[in-house]
């Protein structure tokens, strides 16, 4: 086991790491599917532009603050967003040209900045990366956690998003509406899921808790009653999918347990992916869906990797208040695992986005609305022969 120096924390379990956030939330890599290798490389490298938008989601109240990352022409200079500093060209123009659409949603502990330099990275291979700070499933704002509001939410959000990219002044020039994809992190995941048309049904749950034990993130009293409200809610009438979103890489989806045979309504290309240091059920169950999802999915294991090696590297401010979220690993430790990550991410998105020969072609959603039954037919009347001789 790698050696560390005393102020890079290498934590035992992911559960851990979040616990205080939450109270309760909680180079190998195999593939399974029998696709075309993931060795596409990008054929041009851009400046990466900024714009920064806030608008008000329809009948909620809610507003959605989002940094949107796009290739641009334009000298990058640091942008301060306390505690914050990013590289880029602010509402710069855009490089001429279509691009394609990568929504970045963050975990349950994030924000729209948690992973800014990969969306950054992205957008300097030629892609336009939206990422949003989910209102109610947030660092500062976790009063949905283990329920479905929590995903109603973030769905309602990023679908919204899309449409208000896609009509922007600026930003909608640069978007291929064909060629849109989706990355998320942790609770993000399950909603590329969800977005993909995956639909819960809590069937694997019990068997997961009695397996796990009540220490498991999702099994102790707290977590069970907010998920037996989840579960109450299903089946769903309504897919919840967005059919424009072709591909989903998802990193440690959250609440897996929750889905089993609704997986088969999931049609996007997927990606999975497991960092596997942060040992809790998380990213044992990422694992397992892959196996289970077989030749359906494209699995990536980072082996040296927890939540954390994965964020963009912490302000001093923000590292000192949560050290075991943003010091779990060492600064050459986090950039070796990200380039792992980002190598994958890079190859998954071009093979399927990288042009419009290659579009995964997703079918309508289920119509789900249960059918009322035909009431029982009525057997005609057999009058005795005494009433037909009354009748003459």
């Amino acid at each position: 086991m790698p050696h560390h120096p005393p102020s890079f924390r290498r934590r035992p379990s992911g559960t851990r790491l979040l616990r205080g956030l939450l109270a309760a939330l909680p180079l190998c890599w195999a593939l399974f599917a029998v696709l075309p290798p993931a060795t596409a490389q990008a054929e041009e490298t851009y400046r990466v532009g900024l714009r920064t938008l806030g608008f008000w989601l329809p009948d909620d109240g809610v507003r959605l603050d989002v940094n949107v990352w796009y290739p641009t022409n334009w000298t990058p200079r640091e942008l301060r967003f306390p505690p914050w500093r990013v590289e880029a060209a602010r509402n710069s123009d855009a490089v001429a040209g279509r691009f394609p659409l990568i929504v970045l949603s963050h975990p349950s502990a994030g924000t729209r900045f948690s992973y800014h330099d990969t969306a950054a990275w992205l957008a300097e291979h030629g892609f336009v990366v939206a990422a949003p700070t989910h209102a109610h499933d947030c660092m500062r704002n976790m009063d949905q956690l283990h329920t479905w509001q929590q995903f109603a939410g973030r769905l309602k959000e990023v679908s919204t998003l899309i449409d208000q990219l896609l009509r922007h002044e600026k930003l909608g020039k640069s978007i291929d509406p064909q060629r849109i994809g989706f990355l998320g992190f942790g609770a993000g995941g399950a909603t590329g899921l969800l977005l993909g048309g995956a639909l819960p049904d809590c069937e694997r749950l019990d068997v997961h808790c009695a397996a796990a034990g009540p220490q498991d993130p999702y099994c102790n009293n707290w977590a069970r009653r907010q998920l037996a409200k989840f579960c109450n809610k299903l089946p769903l009438t309504v897919s919840p999918a967005d059919t424009r979103i072709k591909v989903v890489a998802a990193v440690n989806p959250t609440h897996l347990m929750l889905f089993d045979k609704g997986l088969r309504w999931f049609y996007p290309r997927l990606l999975l992916v497991s960092a596997a240091q942060d040992g809790d059920s998380d990213s044992r169950l990422t694992e397992d869906l892959a196996r289970r999802l077989g030749q359906r999915t494209r699995f990536l294991r980072l082996p040296e990797a927890d939540g954390g090696a994965l964020l963009a590297p912490c302000p001093p401010s923000l590292a000192e208040e949560l050290p075991e979220l943003c010091l779990s690993v060492t600064p050459q430790e986090r950039v070796r695992q990200q380039e792992l990550l980002r190598r994958e991410l890079l190859a998954f998105f071009l093979q399927w986005l990288g042009s419009s020969e290659n579009i995964p072609l997703i079918p309508a959603p289920p119509d789900l609305t249960p059918r009322p039954e035909p009431a029982p037919a009525v057997p005609a009347e057999n009058p005795s022969g005494k009433e037909r001789r009354k009748r003459r």
